[in-house]
């Protein structure tokens, strides 16, 4: 699987959207957007120490990574078909 990015800071694009642009999709976007703005929201309440945080977006990632399907573009469907 190729390299991928995303940026989990309350100013980021959503996560779907992130995705989108590096030609995927992904599964359970709306949960996993959820997730980051809960995280984001205890990092502010200062609920979670900067560890923690640092732990939850790691586990986070890990999760938005699992959930990615790559888009098929119009060429490669034409080519299946």
């Amino acid at each position: 699987m190729r390299e991928v990015e995303f940026s989990y800071g309350c100013l980021s694009p959503a996560l779907e959207e992130q995705a989108k642009k590096q030609g995927f999709t992904l599964s359970k976007a709306e949960g996993l957007e959820r997730s980051r703005e809960a995280i984001t929201w205890l990092m502010f309440e200062d609920v979670l120490t900067d560890s923690q945080k640092s732990k939850a977006f790691q586990r986070l990632h890990k999760q938005v990574v699992k959930n990615l399907k790559l888009i098929k573009s119009n060429s490669e469907l034409v080519k299946e078909g």
